[in-house]
């Protein structure tokens, strides 16, 4: 667990150091002073004074800032009610509208560049992952395995069937269900096209996904056919006790066929209460059967407690120069979809299930990347560079809206000031600041509770 957090806090970090360095370069260029550029939050731990900035790093390792001046301006115009900020050189009220737009805009912008390099560094390197076939289970097919619903799910009425191999959507080829998955992401709600392969002969028609809101995904009620070849087995499985070894293809569960994985756990669901089962499997082209212990989880569910053999694919090698048009293509997309999340919020996403804060994140990303490695250092190296690349665009994608106290509220209060000819007065700008503030801590709360929720579930 140690391990996680420091390669979480590590991420985390490095991060918003990106974003804070953006804001620090651009601020020295345009004769911004900056006071403090920190490492950390909290009581300072180091720091060494170069060029009028303390640069330090402080105890807390939680992100950081850069503090520009202007502190003082601001405090003196509340308190004495100014009319406007007192002018002092290298003050941050004291520059151009234009000026601090640079200023603002370049933290986010520097997190986009930064995802753009890793993007391209993990397309450079290559890189491996599992996945299992095009071909598709219709959900509804099995109610014990994934519930009963009374609504036709899209893959249905799109007329899929179980078995089907679907090889094109949005016009995008499908090659993996990964493949599938990626697409999906943030289609939910728009009608696009589907090309499958239905008994052997193509088909041609249109699907609308629906939003998953917990996740904020599309979803068409499918899963992945997984052939039923087991490929692991835990230490802790019961299966262990039984002759069940890995290349194994189970064939039959008490002489009922079993064609997939589905096939499995939907007759294990209706073996509910038994102590065992029989296998039948297929071993170096003969075929066995065995008596198999029952296993059940926590909640007291019938489990198979083993690892069926996915796909392994390895990406394509790609030039330095694809390998960047790639880092900027998959940018753009992640964007594009921070952006269409939005949208998501007023059409029903469950915000105390899809919203997670720096505690989840911070989690997630440590717990990846400390089994990712386990894998072999490429591995891990290009997952930690994707993960770090995702949170980098959420993060410039986040502070770009327009909120005040964030960047892009500061941005819309300087393009204001360029419309209207007018410096905003330090009232406002003060009062603007408290409902940003109080926005900020709204969300932190929800995050917060959110992510407390996640660690006790």
């Amino acid at each position: 667990m140690l391990l996680i957090i420091v390669f979480g806090l590590l991420g985390l970090g490095i991060v918003v150091f990106v974003h804070e360095l953006g804001h620090f370069l651009i601020a020295k260029a345009v004769h911004i002073e900056v006071e403090a550029f920190a490492i950390g939050m909290g009581p300072k731990l180091a720091g060494v004074v170069h060029g009028g900035t303390e640069y330090r790093i402080n105890a807390l390792p939680i992100g950081g800032y850069c503090r520009m001046k202007g502190e003082h301006e601001f405090k003196q115009a509340i308190d004495q009610r100014l009319p406007s900020f007192p002018y002092s050189e290298g003050s941050l009220f004291s520059v151009s509208p234009f000026k601090r737009i640079l200023t603002y805009l370049a933290g986010p912008a520097f997190n986009v560049l930064f995802a753009i390099v890793l993007f391209a560094l993990v397309w450079s390197i290559g890189y491996e992952y599992q996945t299992f076939s095009n071909k598709i289970i219709i959900g509804s097919d099995y109610p014990s395995v994934y519930g009963v619903s009374e609504q036709i799910s899209p893959a249905e009425a799109a007329g899929l069937s179980t078995g089907d191999q679907i090889i094109s959507i949005d016009e995008r080829p499908v090659a993996h269900f990964s493949d599938l998955q990626e697409i999906l992401i943030g289609r939910s709600g728009d009608t696009i096209p589907i090309e499958f392969i239905h008994e052997g002969r193509t088909v041609r028609s249109e699907i609308s996904p629906e939003l998953n809101k917990k996740t904020g995904a599309g979803v068409i009620g499918i899963a992945a056919w997984i052939d039923p070849v087991i490929d692991t087995i835990p230490d802790d499985s019961l299966l262990l006790s039984s002759e069940l070894a890995p290349g194994d293809r189970i064939i039959s569960i008490n002489d009922r066929p079993v064609a997939h994985a589905i096939d499995l756990f939907s007759y294990l669901q209706s073996y509910s209460g038994h102590s065992s089962y029989t296998l039948t499997v297929e071993r170096n082209s003969s075929r066995t059967s065995f008596e198999v212990p029952m296993e059940y989880s926590n909640e007291g569910q019938p489990v198979f407690n083993a690892g069926f053999a996915p796909l392994t694919v390895r990406t394509p090698d790609y030039s330095a120069v694809e390998a960047f048009s790639k880092g900027i293509s998959e940018t753009w997309n992640t964007f594009t979809l921070a952006f269409h999340s939005i949208s998501l919020i007023f059409q029903g996403l469950d915000l105390s299930e899809s919203l997670s804060g720096p505690l989840k994140i911070t989690y997630l990303v440590g717990n990846a990347a400390s089994q990712s490695f386990s894998f072999g250092f490429l591995t891990g190296i290009t997952t930690v560079f994707q993960l770090l690349a995702f949170i980098s665009v959420a993060l410039g994608f986040a502070n770009l809206l327009p909120i005040p106290a964030l960047d892009g509220g500061q941005i819309m209060v300087s393009i204001a000031e360029i419309i209207l000819h007018k410096e905003i007065s330090p009232q406002s700008y003060y009062r603007l600041q408290i409902i940003g503030f109080g926005i900020l801590v709204t969300i932190m709360v929800l995050t917060l509770f959110n992510d407390v929720r996640y660690f006790i579930r």
